[in-house]
């Protein structure tokens, strides 16, 4: 699942046959797959970048004399 979140063009591609079938309209599932592959593509990176951050200590701390 990963790979796929990180291509979200390849995403729509793939979300777009389900959604043809449900809105029986291939314009509008072509459009709704694009919007939602790049949102679940956004929220994976945000997650990822977060992760990321998070493993870092915080750097802005004033120090203390423990440190010193």
């Amino acid at each position: 699942m990963k790979q796929l979140v990180r291509k979200p063009f390849f995403l729509a591609m793939l979300l777009t046959i389900p959604l043809w079938i449900v809105f029986s309209n291939f314009v509008v599932a072509i459009m709704v797959a694009l919007f939602s592959a790049f949102l679940v593509s956004m929220c994976h990176s945000l997650y990822v970048v977060n992760r990321a951050n998070k493993k870092q200590p915080p750097t802005d701390l004033p120090p203390t004399d423990e440190t010193l």
